[in-house]
């Protein structure tokens, strides 16, 4: 996909076409948004405008041999990792042999190399490490594109170290649009737009929704068992035999895409609240990013919904 022809991120979308055009796009990005936002789909089309071999206006022109690589994902000067729902963490030894021994290597092709790194908050101390030193000295013509969805729970040296862009979550009408584009007819579209929050993630698959309410009710009004005990029974209570997961592993997927979405209604009502209750969700939304990143630690999932209920002290 072009970057021209991305839905809902049109601000971003321009922006990353000029500094693509003016040849001035940082070596170093970090996307944020909630799973399902486009991240990676933004970081793909960035790399393929990077490779393209015949650009227009910042944009790949989608026929050069660079760009059908790309479609095809061939190109053997754009190494992506694997996603979440392929790998729980990102180990060292993939990053060395994938990235860090990579990113030095001349490229094949064209003058430039693209490591694309999704969910990077997967990453172990040592794994970021190793990230950290191609950052602090990337060769010429590499670019580092990464994901996360909290850029405030990624290591501070490599936050500073990297450009990041905001993904807003994507607006019912840009949802519809992208799956109408994919052959479903609109009014099914308009219908599956409005269940979710923000992006696709999960979009085709059959879900509860996430129980927003009631992990916001946890922040505000302390421990309550019988909502603690309702959030637990949504949560997956058996794992798809082919899903090669335990069940830890699978309810800690799903609390993170909830703690996201806790997190957008968080930021969205602080525009609207009066300045007596902005402190008290701002606190909140501190403590759902320190239990994100415990999350992130294999902490139990039950642990972390109560720990929502608990004010810091």
């Amino acid at each position: 996909m072009r970057l021209g022809e991305i839905i809902g991120h049109d601000a971003q979308v321009r922006l990353l076409m000029r500094l693509v055009k003016r040849d001035q796009l940082p070596h170093a990005i970090i996307f944020e948004g909630v799973p399902g936002s486009g991240r990676r789909t933004v970081a793909l089309a960035l790399a393929q405008a990077l490779l393209c071999q015949r650009p227009v206006a910042g944009d790949a022109c989608g026929q050069c041999d660079a760009c059908r690589l790309m479609i095809s994902n061939t190109h053997p000067d754009c190494t992506v990792l694997p996603h979440d729902r392929e790998l729980a963490d990102i180990p060292i030894d993939l990053v060395r042999e994938q990235v860090a021994d990579q990113a030095y290597i001349s490229p094949l092709i064209g003058t430039r190399r693209i490591f694309i790194l999704p969910d990077i908050e997967r990453l172990k101390l040592d794994a970021a490490n190793t990230i950290l030193k191609v950052l602090e000295e990337p060769p010429s013509g590499t670019f580092l594109l990464m994901t996360t969805a909290a850029a405030a729970g990624l290591l501070s040296t490599i936050r500073s170290r990297a450009q990041l862009y905001r993904l807003n979550p994507l607006a019912p009408e840009a949802i519809a649009a992208i799956l109408m584009n994919r052959g479903m007819l609109p009014a099914e579209a308009l219908q599956r737009a409005v269940s979710v929050h923000g992006g696709l993630r999960g979009i085709d698959e059959t879900q509860v929704a996430a129980p927003l309410d009631e992990l916001e009710a946890l922040c505000r009004s302390g421990l309550q068992l019988d909502v603690i005990a309702l959030i637990m029974s949504q949560l997956p209570q058996r794992v798809a035999d082919d899903a090669g997961k335990t069940l830890a592993s699978e309810q800690r997927t799903v609390l993170a895409s909830w703690l996201d979405q806790l997190l957008q209604r968080l930021r969205q009502a602080l525009r609207q609240e009066t300045m007596d209750s902005v402190d008290e969700t701002c606190e909140i939304i501190d403590r759902v990013l320190r239990l994100q990143g415990d999350l992130q630690r294999h902490v139990n999932p039950q642990v972390i919904i109560e720990g929502l209920a608990l004010v810091a002290r």
